[in-house]
């Protein structure tokens, strides 16, 4: 898992998911009981029957399943093969906070088409549009936000 950056792996046995183990399991059932990971086993360590849905269920009623849960991490089946696994690291991602202000930037989820155009860093931090012509360079990573800015003339501030 270190070796290419990956937080879980998905264990078969004959060809039939019975388990998934990810870092968390790692962390408490290896390191915090105390046991050698160099003799630990993936069966030891796994979390087993995993929970999975079709690659078709709404995501509403994935983050619900998950949330009722309280797991992580999720796999997609299409006719019985794993197609993927879904994370709170991707939900997180259909999030948008803008930067700057906190407030949330409207998603496509909620509103469709009418979702809040927004600013998005390289380093995939957000800004409301408005917030990114104020904030001009990205408070993570200082890189610049939008090509152009135009500032207020003296008289225009609040300062005169």
């Amino acid at each position: 898992m270190a070796q290419y950056d990956i937080g879980s792996l998905v264990v078969t046995s004959e060809g039939r998911v019975v388990g998934i183990v990810t870092e968390r399991d790692f962390l408490n059932k290896v390191l915090a009981a105390g046991l050698d990971p160099r003799l630990a086993t993936v069966r030891e360590v796994m979390t087993r029957d995993p929970l999975a849905v079709d690659e078709e269920t709404p995501l509403r009623e994935a983050l619900d399943i998950m949330n009722r849960r309280n797991v992580r991490r999720m796999l997609v089946m299409e006719k019985g093969e794993i197609m993927g696994i879904f994370t709170m690291k991707d939900v997180m991602g259909l999030n948008r906070a803008c930067l700057a202000c906190g407030r949330e930037i409207t998603s496509a989820l909620e509103l469709g088409a009418a979702a809040q155009p927004y600013v998005q860093c390289e380093c995939g931090s957000r800004y409301h549009i408005n917030c990114a012509k104020i904030a001009v360079n990205c408070a993570d990573c200082s890189r610049t936000l939008i090509a152009r800015v135009v500032y207020p003339e003296p008289d225009e501030t609040m300062s005169g």
